[in-house]
C-alpha cells in the first residue's frame, strides 16, 4: 500500500515540474526594431483595430516568423533552443498601434 501511495505521489510531482511555467506579461507597441519578451524578440508591424487582429514578427534562435491577420486569445506555440515543452504567445487586447499579452514559457 504504501509503494503505490509513493508512486502516485512521485507521479503527481513529475506531472507539476513539467507543467510549471513562467507567465510574462507585455505591452508591445508598433516599432521596427524587436522587444525581448521572455526567451522571445517580437516586432509588431500592423493592427486593425476595428478587426482586432495584428500582424506581428516573432524571432526565435535568429529566425524570424511573421504571422498575419492573427486573431486575440488564439495562442502561437513556439520552440526556443533545445526545450521540449513550447512557449505559448497569446494576444488579449488590441489597441491603437499596439497589442498586450503574455508569454508562457516552461521553467
Amino acid at each position: 500500500m504504501k509503494t503505490t501511495i509513493l508512486a502516485v505521489l512521485t507521479m503527481a510531482l513529475s506531472l507539476a515540474a513539467q507543467t510549471a511555467r513562467d507567465i510574462t506579461e507585455f505591452t508591445l507597441f508598433k516599432r521596427t526594431d524587436p522587444i525581448k519578451v521572455g526567451e522571445l524578440n517580437l516586432i509588431l508591424k500592423d493592427v486593425d483595430v476595428n478587426r482586432q487582429r495584428f500582424k506581428i514578427i516573432v524571432i526565435v534562435d535568429d529566425h524570424p516568423i511573421e504571422k498575419k491577420d492573427m486573431d486575440i486569445k488564439v495562442p502561437f506555440y513556439v520552440y526556443v533552443g533545445n526545450n521540449t515543452a513550447p512557449h505559448e504567445l497569446v494576444i488579449t487586447k488590441v489597441a491603437e498601434n499596439q497589442i498586450t499579452g503574455r508569454v508562457i514559457s516552461p521553467k
